[in-house]
């Protein structure tokens, strides 16, 4: 079974970037990229790489999205054998901001984010924030898909994952959380190792806000690994969920490796 033994508290690298803040006046901030440490990994596997809520504009060069910046500095990290080759990019959501940081909470294509990610790692897994959306899905790269209420294998792991968050059906990427938490359910009944959500549980223990519902089903129902994003928490951002734990890698980089890894 996989379970997170450690994380680094102080991260090894970061990058900086400009991100949409309030009243239209755009922040400038770093994303730092943490070591973390697992057992249950499988032999042959290295290393996995997980982020999410990568909503911001790489500082200077050519105004990438932030997600396309960061799996070029993973590559590199990756030549200066500061990490292992990881075997999947695993991708919790919201991954879009505006060109000019105009503007918090804005909504866009994010294509190029999985197609940069694509080329760094074998393979490319993620669920899609309420802020994503994909021009043409059909044209990803094979390496690279996007669940919702599926699983997909990575190694001898498997991956499940659901798109979106619990909120007015109207809107886009949301559902009620009876129909988020049917999608769901379906997809940890099947027992994967690892969750991919972008909806985060809550955690009333520490006063994090989150889905009531969402916590409830991981705690009594799934043993696994679930990473998530949308609302960012401080440390601890590893918890107990029930006999699973539970990993918030909102607006971080997390290259979590094995145990017996330097």
């Amino acid at each position: 079974m996989l379970r997170i033994t450690r994380i680094d508290e102080e991260p090894f690298h970061s990058l900086a970037y400009r991100t949409s803040g309030p009243s239209g006046t755009p922040l400038r901030q770093r994303l730092p990229f943490y070591r973390a440490y697992a057992t249950g990994l499988p032999d042959a596997m290295k290393a996995l790489v997980f982020a999410s809520d990568l909503q911001g504009r790489e500082q200077g060069g050519e105004n990438r999205l932030m997600g396309e910046a960061v799996a070029e500095a993973l590559a590199d990290l990756v030549q200066g054998s500061v990490i292992p080759q990881p075997e999947a990019v695993l991708l919790c959501g919201d991954l879009y901001d505006y060109p000019d940081c105009h503007k918090r909470g804005g909504t866009g294509p994010v294509d190029e984010v999985f197609r940069a990610f694509a080329r760094m790692a074998s393979q490319v897994i993620g669920v899609l924030g309420n802020h994503d959306e994909l021009t043409d899905p059909k044209s990803l790269p094979r390496n690279v898909q996007v669940l919702d209420g599926k699983t997909k294998t990575v190694g001898k792991l498997v991956v499940g994952g659901v798109s979106g968050i619990v909120g007015e059906p109207g809107r886009h990427q949301r559902r009620t959380e009876h129909s988020y938490l049917s999608v769901m359910e379906r997809v940890t009944s099947g027992r994967p190792d690892l969750l991919l959500l972008h909806q985060e549980p809550d955690d009333p223990e520490r006063n994090r806000r989150g889905d009531p519902g969402v916590a409830l089903s991981l705690a009594t129902g799934y043993r696994g690994l679930t990473v998530f994003g949308h609302s960012h928490w401080g440390w601890p951002w590893l918890i107990p969920m029930g006999d699973g734990q539970a990993l918030n890698v909102d607006g971080r980089v997390v290259i979590l490796m094995r145990e017996d890894e330097p």
